[in-house]
């Protein structure tokens, strides 16, 4: 059962609506609570521990679903040559799933066409446990291309269908490809940058997939 799911169950096991919800949680109105049970936005570990009051079950029990995920909410950047990039890479390659992840595609515009399948032709020094899920790496080229990176490093991704608000992730969006920042506004979904913001609807994208973190390659 998956994080929405158990959100749904409760609401009906305690005859409670998701205005009610909305209301207990502290939240402007519940169409974020339908964000959630949708799967289409994960609720932040503060709003995590709100449900696990409200509902009066362990934390972890709203967690479980997200452990695999924990490495891919843009919590981190991988700087080869720091010690956190060594920690990681050690903790990373000792899976016995693990495996490098592939370039699929060097951007320098805001907007790109990212091909369907590809056979990456180079592979970064970096190793990740994805639970079967899809990895790869964007190289950035520009800045347009994706503003929190810088020229020459790689954005690495993981498939995904949700992301958290506020969190960065590739999407589809007019028929090509973009990275942006989500945030939920109401029914809404904010796509911005650091310089610009454009106000959605959610039938408007297409979540494919969610920033892990930056790789800059040594001098």
């Amino acid at each position: 059962m998956d994080l929405g799911q158990k959100i749904e169950k409760l609401l009906k096991l305690t005859s409670m609506t998701k205005v009610e919800l909305a209301k207990k949680l502290g939240l402007k109105d519940s169409s974020v609570i339908s964000h959630w049970v949708k799967n289409r936005f994960k609720p932040d570990r503060k709003n995590l521990q709100k449900l696990s009051v409200t509902f009066n079950k362990p934390l972890s029990y709203f967690e479980e679903d997200l452990q695999e995920n924990n490495l891919g909410e843009n919590s981190f950047e991988i700087r080869e040559g720091t010690s956190t990039a060594k920690s990681f890479y050690e903790l990373i390659s000792a899976l016995p799933s693990s495996k490098h992840i592939g370039v699929a595609l060097e951007i320098q515009s805001e907007f790109f066409d990212l091909p369907y399948t590809f056979e990456p032709e180079e592979f970064l020094p970096v190793m990740f446990d994805a639970k079967n899920k899809e990895v790869f790496a964007l190289k950035i080229n520009s800045k347009t291309a994706c503003p929190w990176a810088d020229k020459g490093e790689f954005a690495l991704f993981v498939s995904a269908e949700s992301v958290q608000s506020g969190k960065i992730a590739l999407i589809r969006y007019r028929n090509r490809y973009t990275i942006k920042k989500l945030t939920l506004e109401g029914e809404d979904i904010i796509l911005s940058t650091p310089s610009k913001k454009t106000k959605v609807s959610q039938n408007e994208i297409i979540i494919v997939a969610k920033l892990m973190a930056f790789y800059r390659r040594p001098n």
